[in-house]
């Protein structure tokens, strides 16, 4: 069940400063060092202090590190922590989720991503639809071959009959890093050449192999995504991410007219120099 919205404003006082406070009756405890735990892990950066028997904690950190947006407004003097956020996938047997802090409605996006692993947070600054159907998908593999798991995160901007559009992200749980990777319209823009024979054939060059496709030769020919004709090649409107036995797939749709089809670009990443590059790219007509 998604949390409810739930805002907070804080006047300006002691409480903009502090968010949480608990009495602390041993006075012996004022003597040492006060040690927090956040979901079971010490928060050594939040400092703490002791005021008037209470145990008081910076309002920023215990907020942001709990999930929840602050922001200051200067003019009314108050402390707002926007708690609105709902998480949209996981894999709870690691303890990875992930949130979404914010919703442009005039788009249907999910914007500003909480990634959680193992109780630590951070916010990127990805999109998403908000939709039920285009829920983002996660997976916890390893993926360079260096014998520890990354996290994949698959986005999707929407999708419908003959378009999708999916973006990959490739985070290190260790230091929250994100590693790049070659985006798959740049690699057909320097891998992939076209030529247009008629109207219903086309030459394409993939690589060294040259592939003539003919509308008539091209399986389920009565599909409401084949082109009558041919009248331009494009690749931006049919985008999609795939990941299985630890290796990560693009599949780009060949247009031969807005939204139809005449086969699919297939590539196929692995891990080199940092970064996650083409490995193979071919092409196939279903």
């Amino acid at each position: 069940m998604l949390p409810k919205k739930t805002k907070f404003i804080i006047p300006l006082s002691l409480f903009s400063i502090v968010f949480f406070s608990f009495w602390m009756n041993d006075s012996s405890a004022i003597q040492q060092k006060i040690a927090i735990y956040l979901n079971g892990k010490q928060k050594t950066d939040w400092d703490p202090q002791f005021i008037n028997g209470r145990v008081y904690v910076p309002v920023k950190l215990m907020a942001e590190s709990l999930g929840s947006k602050v922001s200051w407004d200067d003019k009314k003097q108050t402390v707002d922590i926007n708690t609105d956020i709902k998480m949209i996938a996981s894999i709870p047997e690691e303890e990875i989720y992930l949130y979404v802090l914010n919703k442009d409605k005039d788009t249907n996006m999910y914007k500003d991503l909480i990634v959680s692993i193992n109780g630590v947070k951070k916010v990127f600054d990805w999109e998403t639809i908000a939709m039920i159907t285009d829920l983002p998908e996660l997976f916890y593999l390893d993926l360079n071959s260096d014998q520890k798991k990354e996290l994949a995160i698959l986005l999707s901007k929407g999708h419908g009959t003959g378009f999708s559009s999916e973006t990959i992200h490739i985070v290190n749980p260790e230091n929250f890093t994100e590693y790049p990777i070659e985006n798959p319209l740049d690699i057909i823009k320097n891998h992939v050449t076209t030529k247009i024979i008629s109207d219903t054939e086309v030459e394409i060059k993939v690589g060294e192999t040259i592939s003539n496709i003919k509308l008539e030769n091209i399986p389920f020919k009565e599909s409401k995504l084949l082109p009558d004709k041919i009248s331009e090649i494009s690749y931006e409107n049919f985008i999609y991410y795939g990941i299985s036995d630890n290796t990560i797939t693009a599949t780009v749709g060949v247009e031969g007219d807005y939204l139809k089809y005449i086969g699919y670009i297939t590539i196929e990443y692995y891990f080199k120099d940092g970064k996650y590059k083409m490995k193979n790219i071919s092409i196939s007509q279903n």
